[in-house]
C-alpha cells in the first residue's frame, strides 16, 4: 500500500486549509473590530473618521472574500459575522445621513448576511434616538422611528424556512420589541417637549402682561 504518499497529500491539503482558515479568522476579527469603531464614529458624528474606517473595511472585505472563494464549501460560514457587521455600519450611516441604502450587490455582501445586519441596525438606531433625547434633539426622532418600522416590515416579509434564513426570524422579533420600546420613549419625549413649550409660552405671556 502507498498510504504514506496518500497521507502526505492529505496532510498538505489540510495544512493549506488550516492556514487559510487562520487567515480568514484574523481578517474577520479585524473587520468586526473596524465596524464597531466605525459605528462609534457615527454616534460621535465623526464622519470623516467613519469614512476612513469604511475605506479600510472595503479593502479588507475583498481580501476575506477572495480567501473564502478558494474553498467556499468549507469557508462560507466565516463570512456571516463580518458581513453582518459591515452591512450594519453602512446601513446605520445611510439612515442617519438620509441617504439611500446601498444594495447587497453593490457592497458585494451575501444577501442573507446583509439582512441580518439590517436587523441589528435597529438596535443602533434605538441607541441613536436615546442619545438625541438626552441631548433634547428631537427633530428627527419620528423620521428615524419610521425607518425602523420600514426595516422591520421588510424583514418580516422574508417568510422562509429557518434552514434558509438561519436566525433572521429571531433577530426580526427582537427588532420588533426594540421598536415598540423606542416608540414609547419617543412618544414620552415629544409629549414632555410639548408640555415644556406650553409652560414656557405661558410664562412668557404672563411676563409680557406685567
Amino acid at each position: 500500500m502507498n498510504l504514506k504518499n496518500i497521507f502526505t497529500e492529505i496532510t498538505e491539503a489540510l495544512d493549506k486549509l488550516d492556514q487559510d482558515r487562520e487567515e480568514i479568522l484574523k481578517i474577520s476579527r479585524l473587520i468586526v473590530r473596524d465596524c464597531s469603531v466605525a459605528i462609534k464614529h457615527i454616534h460621535r458624528r465623526e464622519f470623516n473618521q467613519y469614512q476612513d474606517k469604511i475605506n479600510n473595511i472595503i479593502v479588507t472585505h475583498e481580501k476575506l472574500v477572495s480567501l473564502v472563494n478558494k474553498n467556499t464549501g468549507v469557508f462560507f460560514k466565516y463570512l456571516k459575522t463580518p458581513e453582518q457587521e459591515y452591512a450594519e455600519a453602512i446601513s446605520f450611516f445611510s439612515i442617519i445621513m438620509k441617504k439611500d441604502l446601498p444594495t447587497p450587490k453593490v457592497l458585494k455582501i451575501n444577501p442573507l448576511n446583509y439582512a441580518l445586519g439590517l436587523a441589528d441596525v435597529v438596535g443602533e438606531l434605538r441607541r441613536y434616538v436615546l442619545d438625541n433625547i438626552r441631548k433634547s434633539q428631537i427633530d428627527d426622532l419620528n423620521e428615524i422611528l419610521e425607518s425602523m418600522d420600514e426595516i422591520y416590515t421588510y424583514l418580516f416579509s422574508l417568510d422562509y424556512p429557518s434552514g434558509i434564513t438561519q436566525d433572521l426570524r429571531h433577530k426580526t422579533d427582537q427588532a420588533r420589541n426594540i421598536i415598540e420600546r423606542t416608540r414609547g420613549d419617543v412618544s414620552i419625549s415629544l409629549q414632555m417637549n410639548s408640555l415644556r413649550e406650553c409652560i414656557e409660552s405661558s410664562v412668557q405671556d404672563n411676563t409680557n402682561k406685567k
